[in-house]
């Protein structure tokens, strides 16, 4: 375990800060170890998915003495060390060749954990294509089988809480939710793109560049045939299911009650195309050399065609770890932004709002104003003073522009006594 100190300065603080929870969550970094033990194909693995997950992967080059199955100690050291919380292992040993493991952690604990064979690898240098998605672009899957279906809304929360019991079909969900996961890509504000509903597909992870790429998915037809070093004799459902109710009620349930290995043996094909838009029916003319982005117009959007440019896996399943159900259901909870928060406990109101910054926002309603009665602001140094009143009344002019002068009632009887004496 690191021992979290209180920050000393300012630039500590602000990396604490970087690492606790947000409102929209940062895109996920993941890391890539060696096992003790490595081949041509599982380094081709962690070097082709590598590429896929930059700018946001870390790889080791050193091999690693880890059993994530065993003991998952380091993976939860190394993921708090770098601020990381997803992991693929590549390991090759007698009992399980070739072997991927990918693991996610919440919380600085595991949450869950898949193991894949690699049956066959290719890398992007074998396809020589001349298109390839630019760093940091999110691709598009597409997922196809039986077993990928799900029953219902696959965005509901039956539909993701499915990976915690055991199957075949839950198996497969498993996967559907981890390469998900594992290129989801950065979340974005509501407003910031279509929709309005936090987790609603296409308004929350950005696409940035437009879309350059897709990853399909493939369930491989199983005629229950044992597939290089994969066991087909696996426990039945109800088995599983009562260990995993015997786990269940302990106060901390081993990790042996929560392994399921009802998928094992069964083979996904993993293709990597990139998405060119052509210019009529026909895929002999591309418009233009450069994939899918935002600025390429909608009329070519029609006609495309996809052109695989690698990597290429062929894998076959192995066991699985699955997640408990207090750690799954904290990890799908979301929390509350601040609009949120702002508008707890108040209600619906008429005209009220609260936009995405968290402030209140009103809009008042008011009728027609006459100006004219408007009662405007009397300021001092506006007001005429008496002294310049009579200024004005005594250089009064007349119609002919002549001065008037005027005498006042002193000088009138001044005048009146002089004419008596006389």
């Amino acid at each position: 375990m690191i021992r979290i100190a209180r920050p000393r300065n300012a630039r500590s603080k602000r990396a604490l800060e970087k690492r606790d929870a947000k409102e929209y969550e940062n895109a996920k970094t993941a890391l890539f170890v060696r096992g003790p033990h490595s081949s041509d194909k599982v380094a081709l693995a962690l070097r082709e998915f590598s590429l896929l997950k930059k700018p946001h992967s870390i790889p080791f080059n050193k091999k690693n003495d880890v059993v994530p199955f065993e003991d998952s100690a380091s993976l939860e050291f190394w993921g708090k060390k770098n601020d990381a919380s997803l992991f693929l292992l590549a390991n090759h040993q007698k009992k399980r060749p070739h072997n991927l493991t990918w693991a996610r952690l919440f919380d600085g604990n595991v949450l869950d954990m898949y193991e894949m064979g690699i049956i066959s690898a290719k890398g992007h240098e074998d396809f020589k294509a001349k298109h390839s998605p630019s760093v940091g672009a999110r691709p598009m899957f597409h997922f196809s089988g039986p077993h990928f279906a799900a029953d219902g809304d696959v965005n509901s929360s039956a539909a993701a809480m499915s990976v915690s019991t055991p199957g075949v079909s839950q198996s497969f969900q498993h996967i559907k939710s981890l390469f998900l996961d594992f290129y989801r890509g950065e979340e974005m504000a509501p407003g910031s793109g279509p929709g309005s509903n936090p987790g609603q597909a296409g308004m929350q992870v950005a696409l940035k560049g437009g879309l350059q790429h897709i990853i399909s998915i493939t369930e491989a037809p199983f005629d229950g045939e044992e597939v290089n070093g994969s066991a087909t004799k696996s426990s039945t459902v109800d088995d599983l299911a009562d260990l995993y109710k015997m786990g269940a009620q302990k106060e901390q349930s081993s990790s042996s009650a929560l392994i399921d290995t009802s998928a094992n043996g069964r083979m996904i094909h993993l293709r990597v195309y990139a998405v060119i838009p052509t210019s009529s029916n026909t895929t002999d003319k591309p418009t233009q050399d450069l994939p899918v982005t935002a600025s390429t117009p909608a009329s070519s959007l029609a006609n495309v065609r996809l052109e695989e440019i690698g990597p290429s896996f062929d894998l076959v399943l192995r066991r699985r770890q699955m997640p408990s159900m207090d750690k799954l259901q904290a990890s799908l909870r979301r929390p509350k932004t601040q609009a949120q928060k702002t508008r707890q406990g108040k209600g619906t109101k008429k005209n009220i709002e609260t936009d995405d910054m968290g402030d209140t926002v009103g809009r008042v309603h008011v009728g027609k104003q006459d100006l004219s009665k408007l009662q405007t602001r009397k300021m001092k140094g506006l007001k005429r003073n008496r002294t310049d009143q009579t200024n004005d009344d005594d250089n009064m002019v007349s119609d002919d522009g002549e001065e008037l002068e005027f005498e006042s009632a002193e000088d009138e009887d001044e005048d009146s006594g002089k004419r008596q004496r006389k």
